[in-house]
């Protein structure tokens, strides 16, 4: 029995050092002097049509809307079309009388990945001509910059783009201070190293952006709870790449504790988990067929753990070390696995000194001790299907304010 425990603990430390390497060779990418930029000039100025899913966002809508009317494009060359599907609040009448077009979709499958291509359908009906489709959801604020940056990589041939998505409240309580850090390895190290280094990014359901190529060609075909996800594998085996684009920033207010988080995440957890068990193969196989790294890059980016999975593995593998620690290859053990925690560590510290407030950033440590547990939590409970239902709205706010 010691020997099966040891071989599974040393089994995880190879496959968790492996990531940790992978995931610190993508942030020295990203930490490298990009290429100077030369704003202005690219000549092209593309047409963009804003399409926001709305479920009940009543209470969020307008400040989103006000974001967009603050971004610093041409007016004429930008539409924005809220589609209010199956609402029974005031999401439509608030759209319109912001000065929005919308769409009202009250029946149909339910799920956002239908509402976005009922929409889309009804657009092409009624003969309205864009360059790109840009897609944000409506309880977020836009960057003044996102249709430039956009623009600016349509010009580049990036025709499916995902921008940064960060949190509108991150220093709000200790667990949205633990988002903000997470967001920044996710977005600031892990997708721009890939962008970098020519890997493909994964869209993020929100900040997303495609060429008219690709709407006439694919439509919008993912319709699960992972539908971002779902719909970055079809693109990636249709032969297209998701670029990442930085400049191009949403921000979402965060859920502020554990209790508001936790449908939400796990919602995300079962759908990632359902398209893992689906695409990860089919994009392996691709690969292989047609000798493309960035899809087995993709593959295994849809399979690995998360990194506060892969932190609370290494705790666990400290923990489990120490126990077989009397013979000579469990101090070995150890050793790898206590090195392995400080290296995952080290990157997390990396993510708060690359916030705009570190020393705040580093308040939310004191949540770590519940924070892994309880996602680690999230993702078994995704992996088992749980969570598997229509899309709903997320409580961000608590009940006094």
């Amino acid at each position: 029995m010691t020997a099966i425990l040891g071989w599974v603990c040393a089994s995880t430390l190879l496959v968790l050092t492996l990531l940790a390497v992978y995931q610190w060779v993508l942030a020295v990418a990203a930490l490298l002097p990009a290429r100077p930029r030369t704003p202005g000039l690219h000549a092209a100025r593309s047409r963009f049509l804003v399409l926001i899913p709305a479920h009940n966002e009543e209470s969020g809508l307008a400040e989103t809307l006000r974001s967009l009317d603050k971004v610093e494009y041409p007016r004429d060359r930008t539409r924005i079309v809220v589609v209010a599907d199956r609402c029974n609040d005031g999401t439509a009448t608030l759209a319109r009388r912001c000065g929005v077009d919308c769409l009202e979709r009250t029946g149909g499958q339910p799920g956002k990945g239908a509402a976005i291509a009922w929409a889309i359908d009804e657009l092409r009906r009624s003969g309205t001509q864009f360059d790109a489709l840009v897609i944000t959801d409506a309880d977020t604020v836009v960057d003044s910059h996102l249709l430039d940056a956009f623009d600016e990589g349509l010009c580049s041939g990036h025709d499916v783009q995902q921008g940064y998505n960060y949190l509108s409240n991150p220093w709000e309580t200790a667990f949205t201070r633990v988002i903000a850090v997470t967001s920044i390895l996710r977005n600031g190290f892990f997708y721009t190293g890939k962008e970098r280094l020519g890997l493909p990014a994964m869209l993020g359901g929100t900040g997303m952006c495609f060429s008219r190529r690709i709407i006439e060609r694919q439509g919008w075909t993912a319709f699960s709870i992972g539908e971002d996800w779902e719909f970055s594998v079809s693109l990636l085996l249709h032969g297209e790449t998701v670029h990442f684009t930085p400049r191009a920033r949403v921000l979402a207010k965060e859920s502020r504790d554990f209790r508001q988080a936790s449908s939400q995440r796990l919602r995300w957890a079962s759908g990632r988990h359902a398209v893992a068990a689906m695409g990860a193969s089919e994009l392996f196989k691709a690969g292989l067929r047609w000798r493309r790294l960035s899809l087995w890059d993709a593959a295994l980016t849809i399979v690995a753990p998360t990194y506060s999975a892969q932190a609370t593995l290494a705790l666990l593998c400290v923990v489990t070390s120490w126990f077989l620690s009397r013979q000579h290859a469990g101090q070995f053990l150890v050793a790898w696995a206590t090195g392995l925690t400080g290296l995952l560590a080290a990157y997390f510290l990396l993510g708060v000194a690359r916030t705009e407030a570190p020393v705040r950033a580093l308040a939310g440590i004191a949540l770590i001790p519940a924070f892994l547990p309880w996602r680690m939590a999230i993702e078994i409970l995704g992996l088992l299907g749980y969570g598997r239902k229509h899309w709903v709205r997320t409580s961000r706010h608590s009940a006094s304010r």
